[in-house]
């Protein structure tokens, strides 16, 4: 018996679920600016938190923005859209006159032997 090829990820129930769930919280995002789960257990955050990473992962947050989690009254999560890209993104540019080290004139009079 042949194998059948496998389904794309994107066409998997658990895909369709997450991408609608994604949706919702950035269409909810948009218009409340932020979300509160509150005393969600540990699967439910765990959830949310597949969520956002779905979101984005898929470029599913609004141009110029970015989804940030936050621990929220305990167990709870407070998720927001924030301004720009992430501090730690690689798309960063550099910082005017930041980053840079200065170096010396003469590399062989900093090598000690």
């Amino acid at each position: 018996m042949p194998a059948q090829p496998r389904m794309p990820y994107g066409e998997r129930p658990v895909a369709r679920a997450r991408r609608a769930k994604a949706q919702e919280l950035i269409e909810r995002l948009a218009a409340e600016g932020r979300v509160r789960i509150t005393d969600p257990d540990d699967d439910e955050v765990a959830e949310w938190r597949r969520v956002v990473n779905y979101a984005k992962q898929h470029g599913l947050e609004p141009m110029g923005k970015r989804i940030e989690k936050v621990p929220y009254g305990g167990p709870g999560l407070e998720l927001f859209l924030a301004e720009g890209p992430h501090p730690n993104a690689r798309s960063q540019p550099p910082k005017e006159g930041g980053g840079l080290v200065p170096a010396p004139r003469d590399w062989a009079t900093c090598i000690r032997w």
